[in-house]
């Protein structure tokens, strides 16, 4: 005689706590309530189709309550009593509406809602809904195969939205990631994808940087929500926030040091020994800069003297390894790295002359460039101070600039 399981009841279900492993709650008649080691608590439908065992999720507890979870269960066994695998039925929305991909990724952006600025929720709910949900929005998430995320990568390469397609393939990841957590889906298929393979690269010699002026404006709103959608150190989210304003070389920026910084003065001081050009160097300080350092100082000043410390040892700065990481994070790699920053600032800035009225000469000198013209060179061998009140101008107008690109 089979074994009769008692149901559960809702008190049994507040009161499972979680343990150092995975365990379920049979609620009898192949329903179970799968308590996660992390406290997630969601119910599971076993059943056999085609000699094939296989399970499906009936949603997370509380928000599927048990006796909605029996009713999926019994609908589900209807299905498979007609001989229908209730996980492609067309009709599942009738018994499962919580496994199509649309309704699992407004779940995993209701989460991302509390994390998130509004601004960076509403970058990646549009580029969710434009090219992703007219494809898949509709499909269980288990019946999504490789080549239905491929055909959505193909079509934004052919319209050339490279940027865009690397953000949505790391979208995908984290929603597949949020999808098997929950026992949504059993796998994550992206991490099968090989994206060196589909993502194309625009790569060339130079140093890879975005001068466009759309480009920009979104190069610097991603910025802006870098600390939202990433787990990063302080050092490393502030840097990076740092990096356009001040358009030093990468080395520079990420060993740059607290006695070179004068708040009085508002200047970056850096010594010939720490430049390529060999030169003293200062770099007059916009207030957008200032405000930027002044946030990274009760974090850094007391304990160590660089100003952007490795989150590995106080006595280290962090490298620029880091920030081409983060910018790679982000979506722009072989499209921008920190080094980049310098072209952006030196193509629109020359670009914009008539707007700022500074000739290439100022432009050359904020970046610490070295006269090519030897015979120009000679005539030029003035100290450091050379063009400041210029330079200092110049700064301000192109972090006003940035800061116009931001909004």
């Amino acid at each position: 005689m089979p074994k009769v399981v008692k149901p559960l009841t809702d008190k049994e279900i507040k009161a499972s706590k979680p343990k150092e492993k995975e365990y379920k709650l049979s609620d009898g008649q192949s329903l179970y309530l799968v308590v996660k080691t992390n406290g997630t608590k969601f119910f599971r439908f076993d059943f056999t189709f085609e000699n094939k065992r296989k399970s499906m999720s009936f949603g997370v507890y509380p928000e599927t309550s048990l006796s909605e979870a029996r009713t999926l269960r019994d609908k589900t066994r209807e299905l498979l009593k007609q001989k229908i695998n209730p996980i492609i039925d067309k009709n599942l929305s009738n018994i499962n509406t919580d496994n199509t991909f649309k309704n699992i990724c407004e779940k995993w952006l209701s989460r991302m809602k509390i994390e998130w600025q509004e601004t960076t929720l509403k970058k990646v709910i549009n580029l969710i809904e434009n090219h992703a949900y007219p494809y898949i929005g509709n499909k269980p998430i288990e019946t999504i195969i490789i080549s239905d995320i491929l055909n959505i990568i193909d079509r934004m390469n052919q319209k050339e939205l490279f940027g865009s397609t690397e953000k949505l393939m790391g979208n995908f990841n984290r929603i597949y990631k949020f999808a098997v957590t929950y026992n949504y889906v059993k796998h994550n298929i992206i991490a099968d994808i090989d994206k060196k393979n589909i993502l194309i690269s625009t790569k060339d010699n130079h140093y890879n940087a975005i001068t466009n002026e759309n480009e920009t404006k979104e190069l610097m709103q991603d910025i802006k929500a870098f600390e939202d959608l990433f787990k990063a150190d302080i050092t490393t989210i502030i840097a990076l926030n740092l990096a356009p304003y001040i358009a030093l070389r990468p080395f520079n920026l990420c060993s740059l040091q607290w006695k070179e910084i004068n708040f009085e003065t508002e200047t970056l001081d850096i010594p010939a020994n720490k430049m390529k050009t060999k030169k003293d160097f200062i770099m007059p300080l916009s207030k957008q800069a200032i405000e930027i350092l002044k946030s990274i100082e009760p974090f850094s000043a007391h304990k160590s003297k660089y100003v952007f410390p490795s989150p590995t040892s106080n006595l280290k700065c962090i490298n620029t390894a880091t920030l081409n990481h983060s910018l790679m994070k982000l979506g722009y790699k072989n499209r921008h790295c920190t080094h980049g920053f310098r072209s952006t600032f030196s193509t629109i800035c020359h670009e914009k002359v008539k707007e700022h009225g500074f000739n290439s000469d100022i432009i050359e000198s904020c970046l610490a460039h070295v006269e090519r013209n030897q015979v120009k060179a000679s005539y030029n061998r003035s100290s450091k101070m050379k063009y400041f009140e210029e330079k200092k101008e110049l700064m301000h107008w192109w972090a006003d600039w940035l800061d116009k690109n931001i909004l």
